[in-house]
């Protein structure tokens, strides 16, 4: 094997070293070239192939020496197998009643050495393509039904039952036990599935059993002629992995992938699929940003990688693009994450933030029609973590800040109006009065079936998320269709993949975060309307009125189209041989339409103009096209298997947009009210031309396979792009990867050890290759020009004029080179498996916009000038087990990655303000540290305000907080700053538990994050937040007393005090929080219908179930919600990041119901 191994290496590193010596710029371009990238690919795979086929064309032999005395049945399997290749199938009840083989063999064929050892054994075999099939010996029918008739002087006739059995596909089970229900009469299946056997009467029931398949009773009835689909196990079944062009064994893989299968995302009212990924894979880290409908999740894979986009790269159905969002859960089969560049390198330049596979479901050969429906129907309740204060104990409260600020302000409540207020009792706090309950609903419905040459899935999915603001209705419908055909003509076979989504969105016309934080800030004892239908304005929302904007401020609406389709042909050239043609194409049609209205404030303050009011509409049209050219070549010679693919393929994109905008319209007719009026404002019309944007990526791909008894793998993939995105020099890049497996477990000194009884395989892989990533915007190679209308004033007027975005010719790929070692395990006889991986990842070269003087006078661009290292681990752990009464399985997982910044533009660090606090990009710390100072306490008395550092030109008093002299100087200011947390999570895990028990079901699903550094800022920490708000909550209320001087915050003041300024306005570890979190994600108890009541009603299957989302929430933190996040997957920081000013958690409470037909 060592000879092997090596042989295998030279001829990889050889047809690596061809290949790379005569690739040359294939870009399409380059008309002289076209083509000449098909022969490099094609001369690469001849020679890669021919290499490969040098080592092991010796041949195997087919013939058998044994000599065993009283050996086990088993052993003596595994020498043949390892002789042959032959593999072997059965089950360990049935070994059980083997005897002990004693037998002495030279040469013997193979069905020889099976006559001899099966001798005198109650076993028989049957071989299949070099599979064989150990069984029991079955009786004949006729001897139990002789002894029947000795039994009883009255028995009815027997009744002949002829049938065949086959498998999902429509391919004969061979071997398969059949046997009646309760007696011993019983027979199997012959080579064509077909079996023959006599039952007592109609009332009696056919057991169907065989290995890797699901076991069946089927009611004989007035049938007397049956065809039987079995169904895979699926915990006997050899699983298949959906891997980049195709698909692997799962026990061949070599790299970093998980699996979610349906099951994960069924049963949850989630809107999308990224929310429903949550939790379901190690590493896979997914933040909600908003619960508002329409909204969408930050998703990343093993954490943050660069500096730029974080996003996967996301393949539908083989497809490279697409949206996750605009996907219908239950059209999906499964999801396949891939990790490291052993799996992730065939799709190059896109792969370096890992790939998400979608698998949509299709129909099945051995179904002659099934109808299945899943609906679920939901309360969704907007869970308001803060709570503030009653409406008294508030206007006391900000009394004592007053005081406390020593400024002379009077304070602003007098005793009567707080005892006023108390006697009173609360109005409604205006943030529980503009969010309501509100209803969402899902429904599915699809048919899927097939026959011999054809199969069909045909699905149509409704969804409804009203919004729980109040006024018009708001909210997200989508509307999703699909069509999966494939039809088979000879050795051609055509597969079509046709979808439709339209999504339509109602809004607001208004910022969301303004009115939830403007509403949050409005203390118990204000009204947002009076009894005359005003809506009022007050001492904190002087002008504005939230109410008033959601019930009559106009509207936003989304009117959004999606078409995804695609056509495969996949071409038999001879057996092993397959030549696939792909084309898919994505096209988006977005149209927006916006009005606000006016409305007005009482006693002042207004929304929109009272002019009339403003529209826009804006529309954009986006095209992605992807063909792709694929040759496969599989072949096995004795126990080697050989898997080959090539292809080329080009992904082209085209988007086009524009937008107008018009002031004081009509309501109703969109007409010019006040033609004066709107004549004299330069603004009334604003128009933007249409803008359109193109790129193109065109790729050679390959992948060679090996494996040997099914107990060593090695695999190489490659993948050469180029991108318009690049200038010529740099615009081509290679990103190969090499990875390999170790099956530990199928080694015969495993075999004989005392360990296999506990952990029954092992099998070791590791994986090393590079990815890329062209994640820029387009034409930065190039000088760009662009206008703008207010360029510079020239005699008392606005001008318009041109700026210009520098070109760098030098822009080129990023690179992230990876390496994956991990081990697969199974325990106790399958019941549990676990893998567990390490990780190193290096991102060079990464693209960012170094900071330039502001006297540069042109827009930024990219450079390459930044490296950032990640490195982390992960555990998934698998236990299934059924009993007599109960069955259970949980699945757990967990992973954990750190990032480090290695290298910056010289060396510089970047210092970015997110207002109380900032963000440091520096060498040697996590991508965007949080800086500040950290506390040492607080001001007791007047002996620490004159010996403790403090800073300079400020006053303190005592409950003031006391800052960290990290330089030891005696004054505390810039110098004195620590790096106080990483905000990205850490040690995410998912925890999921079912149990069932007779037709009931109980599903737990738990979801969160084992460490974060957690950055809040405005008014959530700071009492009255710099005057612009008067409430103060609950979890405040810990703060710096004579009789409480180890509180939480400090002392209470107002905005511009100098204990404000001390306390507030100097960022500080006073804003960070433990964001760890554990969340009860979903609950789901269901009830199914015993399969034959369900039978009698024209059934397959009859679920009900209800469910229950993000029901409860363990944290330190009880006054925001813990998955919030300031940064999008481009790390750019919102405006009300982290501050509680969001939509709200959704609380979900649910009834589900599941229809097989």
């Amino acid at each position: 094997m060592f000879w092997i191994a090596c042989k295998a290496k030279s001829a990889i590193a050889l047809g690596s070293r061809v290949f790379c010596a005569m690739r040359k710029d294939h870009y399409t371009q380059k008309p002289d070239n076209k083509g000449s990238g098909h022969l490099h690919v094609k001369f690469t795979f001849i020679i890669l192939f021919g290499c490969l086929l040098q080592i092991y064309a010796k041949g195997l032999s087919q013939t058998v020496t044994l000599s065993e005395n009283k050996a086990s049945l088993e052993s003596v399997f595994k020498k043949i197998k390892k002789q042959t290749g032959y593999g072997f199938v059965y089950t360990n009840y049935v070994l059980q009643k083997a005897n002990p083989v004693t037998v002495h063999i030279s040469n013997a064929s193979i069905e020889e050495t099976m006559e001899l050892c099966l001798k005198d054994q109650p076993l028989t075999y049957s071989i299949t393509n070099k599979m064989i099939s150990i069984s029991e010996k079955k009786p004949s029918v006729e001897a139990p039904l002789k002894t029947m008739e000795l039994a009883t002087t009255i028995t009815a006739p027997p009744i002949a039952i002829a049938g065949k059995v086959v498998d999902e596909n429509g391919a004969a089970v061979q071997g398969a036990s059949v046997v009646v229900k309760g007696t011993t009469i019983g027979v199997s299946t012959n080579e064509v599935g077909e079996f023959k056997v006599n039952v007592p009467d109609n009332k009696a029931i056919l057991v169907i059993s065989s290995v890797s398949f699901e076991t069946l009773e089927v009611p004989v009835g007035n049938q007397t002629v049956l065809r039987i689909p079995m169904r895979k196990s699926q915990e006997k079944i050899e699983e298949v992995v959906v891997v980049g062009y195709g698909t692997q064994r799962k026990v061949s893989v070599t790299g970093g992938v998980d699996v979610v299968k349906t099951q994960a995302l069924q049963g949850r009212p989630n809107v999308n699929v990224t929310q429903a990924l949550q939790g379901t894979a190690p590493s896979l880290i997914v933040q909600q940003k908003s619960f508002e409908p329409g909204q969408g999740a930050n998703i990343n894979i093993r954490g943050v990688g660069t500096l730029g986009n974080n996003d996967p790269l996301v393949v539908i159905d083989g497809i490279i693009g697409g949206d996750l969002n605009l996907l219908n859960p239950n059209d999906i089969e499964s999801i396949s994450i891939l990790k490291d560049a052993g799996t992730a390198a065939i799709y190059g330049s896109r792969s370096a933030n890992g790939v998400i596979l979608v698998t949509t479901k299709k129909g099945s050969k051995s179904d002659k029609g099934t109808v299945t429906y899943n609906g679920i129907v939901s309360a969704v309740h907007p869970h308001i973590w803060p709570k503030a204060v009653p409406g008294y104990e508030n206007m006391i409260l900000k009394n004592e800040a007053i005081i406390n600020a020593n400024t002379g302000q009077v304070p602003t409540y007098t005793p009567a109006e707080i005892q006023a207020q108390k006697d009173r009792g609360d109005y409604e706090w205006f943030l529980d009065e503009i969010l309501k309950d509100a209803i969402q609903q899902n429904h599915n419905l699809s048919i899927s079936g097939g026959k011999d040459k054809s199969t069909y899935m045909i699905s149509a999915g409704y969804m409804d998320q009203q919004s729980n603001f109040v006024g018009p209705k708001k909210g997200l419908r989508r509307y999703n269709f699909r069509m999966n055909l494939s039809n088979e003509v000879g050795k051609l076979k055509f597969t079509t993949i046709l979808a439709y989504t339209h999504t339509d969105i109602n809004d607001h016309s208004f910022n969301t975060g303004t009115l939830i934080v403007d509403a949050e800030r409005t203390p118990k004892y204000y009204q947002q309307k009076d009894s005359l239908g005003r809506y009022l304005t007050n001492d904190v929302l002087t002008e504005f009125n939230p109410l008033g904007i959601l019930e009559k401020g106009g509207y936003r609406q989304y009117d959004n189209d999606n078409i995804f389709g695609s056509i495969n042909a996949d071409l038999e050239i001879f057996k092993g041989l397959h030549l696939k043609g792909i084309f898919g194409a994505n096209l988006t049609m977005n149209h927006q339409y916006y009005k606000t209205d006016y409305v007005p404030f009482y006693p002042k303050g207004q929304y929109g103009n009272i002019a009339g009011s403003s529209t826009g509409d804006a529309n954009d049209k986006n095209l992605y096209t992807n063909p792709q050219l694929l040759l496969e070549y599989s072949k096995s010679l004795g126990q080697h298997r050989i898997t080959a693919m090539a292809g080329v393929t080009n992904e082209s994109y085209t988007g086009k947009s524009n937008k107008v905008g018009y002031k004081y319209a009509s309501p109703d007719l969109g007409l010019q009210i006040d033609t004066t009026k709107a004549s004299l404002d330069m603004n009334s019309l604003a128009t933007t031309p249409q803008t359109t944007t193109e790129n193109s990526l065109n790729s050679f791909i390959g992948r060679l396979s090996y494996s040997f008894a099914d107990k060593y793998f090695a695999e190489f993939n490659f993948r050469e792009d180029g991108s318009s995105k690049f200038a010529k020099d740099h615009r081509w890049g290679f990103f190969p990867s090499i990875s390999g497996a170790w099956r530990l477990g199928m080694e015969d000194f495993y075999a004989a050890s005392d360990i296999k009884n506990y952990i029954n395989d092992v099998k070791i892989r590791a994986s090393y290759g590079s990815l890329g990533n062209q994640n820029v915007s387009n034409y930065q190679w190039q000088t760009t020009y662009f206008t703008f209308a207010n360029a510079y004033g020239f005699n008392n007027n606005v001008v318009t004029g041109a700026g210009f975005n520098t070109a760098n010719p030098d822009l080129r790929w990023e690179v992230a080179q990876t390496f994956n070692i991990g081990a697969d395990l199974t325990f106790f006889k399958g019941k549990l498996t676990g893998s567990f991986d390490y990780f190193h990842k290096l991102t060079k070269d990464i693209l960012m916009r170094p900071p330039l003087p502001g006297t540069f006078g042109g827009g930024q661009v990219d450079f390459n000038v930044a490296s950032v290292k990640n490195r982390g681990w992960e555990v998934s752990l698998n236990y299934n087990t059924s009993g007599r009464i109960f069955r259970h399985s949980i699945n757990f997982n967990i992973g954990d990655t750190h990032n480090e910044i290695v290298k910056m533009a010289d060396g510089k660090p970047q210092i970015n303000g997110l207002e109380e606090l900032q963000v440091i990009y520096a060498e040697g710390l996590p991508i965007a540290s949080y800086v500040g100072y950290k506390r040492d306490g607080y001001f007791q008395n007047l002996n620490d305000i004159k010996n403790k550092p403090k800073f300079s030109g400020l006053d303190v008093v005592p409950g003031d907080i006391s800052y960290k002299d990290k330089n030891g100087d005696g004054v505390i200011d810039d110098q004195d700053r620590f790096v106080l947390g990483n905000p990205f999570p850490r040690y995410t895990f998912g925890f999921n538990y079912t149990l069932g028990w007779k037709g009931f079901d109980l599903g737990i699903f738990i979801q969160g994050v084992g460490k974060r550094d957690f950055a809040i800022r405005g008014e959530l920490v700071e009492p009255f937040h710099v005057n612009y708000s008067y409430v103060m909550f609950e979890h405040q209320l810990d703060y710096w007393r004579p009789d409480n001087i180890n509180a939480k915050y400090p002392r209470l003041a107002v905005g511009g005090s100098a204990s404000n300024t001390n306390n507030y306005r100097k960022g500080s570890d006073l804003y960070i929080f433990d964001g760890a979190y554990a969340r009860l994600k979903n609950v789901q108890l269901g009830y199914s219908l015993p399969s034959n009541v369900a039978r009698k009603i024209g059934m397959q299957k009859c679920r009900a179930y209800l469910t229950g989302q993000n029901l409860l929430t363990v944290t330190k933190n009880s006054f925001i919600d813990p998955e919030s996040t300031e940064f999008d997957n481009k790390l750019n920081a919102g405006n009300g990041a982290n501050s509680g000013r969001l939509y709200p958690t959704s609380v979900y409470y649910g009834f589900g119901l599941d229809l097989i037909f």
